[in-house]
């Protein structure tokens, strides 16, 4: 089973003890962590708009943030208010914000720290437990088999769903409609 980081504080979604909502005799998907989930799902927009507020010669790139999946498509920091997504064929629960560390210090090429971004991010994104957040943890809805279920790049992303109290904590901070 999964540890879940207490400070995040979401549950794994669809999985209780004792039972999962994936019909009787299917067992709850398994994680193999990367680091707290198989995925991070980023957008271009989010990045965008933290190097839009870092300033000139303080942008990052996306290889602070070591994603493995990066979309285009939705308004900064939207990403915050998904609940299910599907990518090709395959679905997606997005379990929780990812809290970042001080690895988003290291530039990638020259291997110099500084303090960036988790000093910008601490201005609008750090939440009440002191995480600041880049990117959604997705765990696949159902059992992943790689031989039959893949994404590709280029593949369409499809809103399922939202997690309506954090649609509504998105548009207060951000005011942005879709």
């Amino acid at each position: 089973f999964v540890k879940v980081n207490d400070d995040q504080g979401d549950d794994i979604p669809m999985i209780h003890e004792g039972c999962s909502s994936y019909g009787s005799g299917v067992p709850p998907p398994s994680v193999s962590l990367a680091d707290e989930a198989p995925f991070l799902l980023t957008t271009r927009s989010s990045l965008a708009d933290l190097n839009k507020r870092l300033g000139k010669g303080k942008q990052v790139d996306m290889r602070r943030f070591r994603p493995n999946i990066v979309i285009d498509g939705l308004q900064p920091w939207e990403e915050d208010s998904l609940k299910r997504i599907r990518i090709g064929a395959v679905e997606f629960h997005v379990w929780q914000r990812c809290g970042r560390c001080t690895m988003t210090t290291i530039d990638r090429d020259s291997l110099e720290r500084c303090g960036e971004p988790l000093s910008t991010l601490s201005n609008f994104r750090e939440r009440d437990n002191g995480q600041r957040n880049f990117g959604m943890h997705l765990i696949p809805a159902r059992p992943w088999e790689l031989k039959e279920e893949r994404i590709f790049v280029g593949d369409e992303v499809e809103i399922l769903e939202y997690d309506e109290e954090r649609r509504a904590e998105w548009m207060r901070l951000f005011g942005k409609s879709s």
